[in-house]
């Protein structure tokens, strides 16, 4: 487990946390720390609403809102496209972490078509260690969403 992870997943919902340490534990065996990135964590309600008026207000809104939660700027309103359907998010509650498989550079990657098959590996240890993983979900899946089951 990176340096990273471990401060993103400090500023969970102490609930959380173990369920979490063995989803990466279970990561770093089967993929290497170094094959996944993990994205985001807890998330204040200053960025999801920033992320939620993505796609549904104009580019000059949206950055706006994502000035006010810290957030790098969007530079066309192509970029502009919906990123998530709540407003309440269980990243708000500290029960979420979004984690990614990493590119060829190390870089994160949402390009499920070239890299689904370390979606499905870091899907399966999520699901080993007891997580919601927000690929099953038949309406809107969000593959690299993961949160606790209460």
């Amino acid at each position: 487990m990176t340096d990273r992870t471990k401060k993103m997943l400090a500023k969970l919902d102490p609930r959380a946390i173990p369920v979490f340490e063995i989803f990466f534990k279970n990561l770093d065996t089967g993929l290497g720390d170094d094959q996944y990135i993990v994205f985001e964590g807890f998330r204040t309600v200053a960025v999801q609403e920033a992320y939620f008026a993505q796609g549904r207000q104009s580019l000059e809104e949206v950055n706006k809102l994502r000035q006010k939660a810290g957030l790098w700027q969007l530079r066309s309103e192509k970029d502009n496209y919906t990123i998530t359907w709540t407003l309440k998010s269980k990243h708000i509650d500290g029960l979420a972490m979004d984690v990614l498989p990493v590119d060829g550079r190390g870089n994160p990657t949402w390009d499920l078509a070239h890299y689904g098959q370390q979606f499905t590996a870091i899907r399966e240890c999520g699901r080993e260690a007891g997580l919601i993983c927000g690929a099953d979900w038949e309406k809107t899946p969000d593959w690299p969403h993961y949160e606790i089951k209460l």
